[in-house]
């Protein structure tokens, strides 16, 4: 949402909020949510709207020890609440809000006297001065306050509001400034216990922000001048001055005075009818009051939103940024009217905009960004983990220090800059001068670091270097001298054979070279040339891909991209860049994407779904409830089948799993010579999927057509049953793999197989007691499973491959038991088998394969591996649903090397 936008009714009722820019930073998201602002006063209505929901975190009313809560609290005479509005009121659609409306409050309540704010509301009536009456006032306020503040101390708050103070000018010869008390001896005699507070506070690295106070003085009240007596608590503190709601002159506001170098101003109110800031009132309502006790609310509230900007910031690097940032107003410059200007929150939440002194800041792993153009004498420290971006047209001219984590200057420094051990230096900007103990790395990613005076290396620095695409790369861009040493690491980027990447340009020439460089690819080796500046290229070694390989495919992949990789085709430029700038952890990843293995490992798992058709017809012919007799009706049967598998990877081929769906259709006829024969066929829908880093896939439709044949031959006891046949199937696939050696690319491709099958079962079944039989059994199979040539479509690293052909043959030995119940005219049919299989083969399928953009190098690449031996399986109810119908379900199995291969199906057969 833009500024415009969060100026709603709440925002322009509350006429301070547009004084102070507050829009600017909400428009950034900065609202204070997540930061606690003490406020130290008569208390709070907890039972208000505007602080409703959780916006009261806690604190304590010291009259009477009673905790503030949400919900929990009262107000003594409504300043307090007037006063927290400013600073946090919700932004709730009613009244008003604060400036920083998501933050919470934490509410301390002093103990009163009969003038105990600062303001003009107060009404009290004073007592009449007598001899000892302002010892005993100053002793009084000083118990009460001290304990507030040290109460306040020991509650890890970074922001105290403190509307509040201690002169009394209507009183006989008082102190009505902090000039007053006319040395630092005397004032803190007269505050003891309010000083040793305050340098509590100031240890605890609070801000302090202190109204001046309404005496129309040329000096803030003693509070927010402290720091003149007492130079330790500076850094920590802000006195705030007020100029009414519309930015002009009010005649009650202490000046900033001697407090100037930490004094601005803020939206205090004018006095009259209908003026004023418009905040909250006690009992649920709203009021306008003026003062400098409306003032610093602005600013404690300004300093939440900059703290959730930086959450890093301390005491004085909120301070300071927010009197840097103010805008400036009466006499040009810091002025002992209105100190550093008029809050300005909308700037502040950029950063400082001035160093007055070193600004030494640990960001303590945030990532910020100062966008202020920052002047002054002082300099910058940036210590600890994370990012500082400077944005701005900096003119300070103190050092610059990377102490910790990264400097990234994209504006301009007219600073030299200083890297330690510990910290980096990047950037597209400007700055004048670089001596590096740590880490330069120009650019953001890829771009120019300009330097207008000496770039100097130490031993043990590093200059990180990056490539970027079509062959831009980092660059320093010195104006004076470059002395070189320590580490150049190449960081990132495809770098190419044959091209030269100037990276250093020195107007003064260039001294001393590197001490070492540092890379992790392993088929590349760079070379510097010192010629005009420093620039580098690389040539192809002499280790081959394959060296980095784990397995026989990826080896063999390696293999076959090696012989180009001196000259790369033009085709496959980015495959190349991405292969020779490998690391070794690398190189096996990017092989495995290559090797295309989504076409062995689907021909796998066509091999071993092969098998299918002959344990479905083989259930077909046993269907006959006389094992003895041939059956003499014509049936017609069909199966609706639904089955998975799984082929187990084996350290070189990916795991391949496949979900089947089919439907077969057949029906088979009595001879006279006591033969039975039959036709089937059948469709089914495949899809595999292998567990490989290219997510590959494939779906196979699946087309066949069988014939099959049995005959038993009845003995003396029992039956000897043979069951033959053979099957043709034409399977449609479609691969996919997604490869990003070379940049992202889906790779396609469509192509045909053709299987042929041979089947036969020999069976005896043995007549046990009552209906039931054993029927032991010896199978035999083989397949010819011959692939089309096929050709991906997608990227640079698309597969070419011829036809190929497999061929895998199984023997199983097991034993059934078959039993029928019967009770009425129902009939039960029931059959269980357990079984051996043993494969031979093609066990392992493998492809032979080229990239088609490539010189024409093959490669081959394995599947996952078919069990060589296997438990099978089956289970079959079949129920008789008339005299010439049937209906069953069955389940096959095999289980074998860590390979599952399962299918269940619904049968109906019925007879004519």
């Amino acid at each position: 949402m833009s500024a415009t936008g969060f100026e709603s009714a709440e925002y322009l009722r509350q006429d301070g909020l547009g004084l102070i820019n507050a829009a600017e930073a909400y428009a950034l998201g900065y609202t204070g949510a997540g930061v606690r602002v003490g406020v130290f006063d008569s208390g709070i209505d907890a039972l208000h709207p505007e602080f409703a929901s959780s916006k009261i975190a806690g604190g304590m009313d010291l009259a009477t020890l009673m905790p503030y809560a949400p919900g929990l609290g009262l107000d003594y005479d409504g300043h307090g609440s007037h006063v927290a509005g400013i600073i946090g009121a919700l932004r709730n659609g009613v009244g008003m809000h604060g400036v920083a409306y998501d933050s919470t409050l934490f509410v301390v309540h002093q103990f009163q006297e009969p003038n105990d704010d600062d303001d003009d509301d107060d009404d009290d009536e004073l007592p009449t001065p007598s001899p000892g009456y302002l010892s005993f006032r100053d002793e009084y306020l000083d118990k009460i306050y001290s304990a507030g503040w040290r109460y306040l101390a020991e509650q890890n708050l970074s922001i105290i509001n403190n509307s509040l103070g201690f002169n009394d000018c209507p009183d006989v010869d008082p102190p009505c400034n902090v000039m007053g008390y006319g040395s630092a001896a005397q004032a803190e005699a007269a505050f003891r216990l309010s000083v040793s507070a305050y340098r509590e506070l100031a240890q605890a690295g609070t801000l302090m922000v202190f109204a001046t106070g309404n005496e129309g003085q040329p000096h803030p009240d003693f509070m927010a001048g402290s720091p003149y007596w007492f130079p330790e608590l500076k850094d920590n503190w802000l006195a705030v001055t007020a100029v009414s709601e519309h930015g002009g002159p009010v005649f009650y506001a202490n000046q900033c005075g001697v407090a100037k170098d930490w004094c601005l101003t803020a939206p205090g109110g004018d006095l009259g009818v209908g003026m004023g800031i418009y905040s909250v009132q006690s009992g649920g309502s709203y009021v306008r009051l003026a003062g400098t006790s409306m003032a610093a609310p602005h600013v404690a509230g300004a300093a939440a939103l900059v703290s959730q900007a930086f959450p890093y910031f301390g005491a004085y690097h909120l301070q300071q940024t927010l009197l840097t940032t103010a805008t400036d107003i009466g006499q040009l410059g810091v002025d002992s009217v209105y100190g550093w200007g008029l809050l300005n929150v909308g700037k502040a939440v950029h950063g400082p905009a001035q160093f007055v002194r070193l600004f030494d800041v640990d960001t303590q792993g945030y990532d910020s960004t100062f966008s202020n153009s920052i002047s002054g004498v002082g300099g910058l420290t940036k210590r600890g983990a994370g990012v500082l971006q400077l944005t701005g047209a900096n003119t300070y001219t103190g050092p610059t220090t990377v102490g910790g984590g990264r400097l990234v200057v994209n504006g301009a420094l007219a600073s030299t800059v200083t890297v330690q051990a510990a910290g980096a230096l990047s950037g597209a900007g400007t700055v004048a001068s670089v001596h590096n103990h740590g880490v330069v790395a120009p650019g953001n990613s890829v771009g120019t670091l300009t330097v207008r005076g000496d770039y100097t290396a130490y031993p043990g620095s590093v200059y990180e270097l990056e490539v970027g695409p079509q062959g831009a790369t980092d660059k320093l861009d010195v104006g004076g001298t470059v002395t070189l040493a320590g580490t150049l690491k190449l960081a990132g980027g495809d770098l190419r054979q044959n091209v030269s990447y100037h990276f250093i340009d020195a107007a003064g020439g260039v001294m001393g070279q590197f001490d070492d460089i540092t890379y992790s690819t392993v088929f590349l080796t760079p070379r510097l040339d010192f010629a005009q500046g420093v620039a580098l290229r690389v040539e192809r070694n002499d280790v081959p891909f394959e060296r980095y390989g784990r397995s026989a495919n990826q080896k063999s992949v390696g293999a076959a991209l090696d012989p180009a990789s001196s000259q790369p085709p033009a085709a496959m430029d980015d495959l190349y860049d991405d292969v020779l700038n490998a690391s070794a952890d690398q190189v096996p990843d990017m092989m495995e994407q290559l090797s295309g293995q989504v076409h062995p490992g689907t021909d796998a798992a066509l091999l071993n779904a092969g098998q299918l058709m002959s344990r479905t017809l083989s259930a077909r012919i046993r269907a006959n409830p006389e094992a003895a007799a041939p059956e003499r009706h014509t049936p017609l049967w069909a199966h609706v089948i639904k089955g998975s598998s799984t082929l187990n990877g084996d350290g070189n081929a990916a795991e391949v799993s496949r979900d089947m769906t089919g439907l077969m259709l057949g029906g088979d006829t009595q001879l006279k010579n006591g033969w039975r024969l039959g036709a089937a066929f059948a469709y089914a829908d495949g899809r595999n999927k292998l567990d490989d880093v290219a997510s590959s896939s494939s779906s196979t439709d699946s087309y066949t057509a069988a014939l099959y044949g049995a005959r038993n031959w009845v003995m003396e006891r029992g039956s000897l049953n043979l069951m033959a046949g053979v099957a043709y199937t034409r399977h449609d696939i479609a691969t996919r793999r997604n490869v990003d050696v070379g940049g992202s690319q889906t790779l396609k491709a469509d192509y045909h197989a053709d299987a042929a099958q041979l089947f036969a079962e020999l069976g005896y079944a043995i007549p046990m007691a009552g209906a039931s039989a054993l029927e032991p059994y010896a199978g035999l199979s083989w397949q010819h499973l011959r692939v089309g040539g096929f050709s991906e479509s997608g990227g640079q690293a698309a597969l070419g491959g011829q036809a190929q052909s497999s061929d895998l043959a199984s023997t199983t030995l097991g034993l059934r038991a078959r039993t029928e119940l019967e009770s009425g005219p129902a009939h039960l049919a029931l059959t269980a088998g357990l079984g051996w299989r043993h494969a031979m083969g093609d066990l392992s399928p493998s492809r032979s394969m080229s990239f088609v953009q490539g010189d024409g190098t093959a490669f081959s690449a394995s599947g996952a591996p078919i069990a060589r031996n296997a438990a099978v399986t089956e289970l079959t109810a079949e129920l008789r649903l008339s005299k010439n119908a049937y209906m069953g379900v069955s389940y096959n199995g095999q289980f074998g090397g860590g390979n599952t291969d399962q299918a269940g199906a619904v049968h109906l057969r019925v007879r004519f």
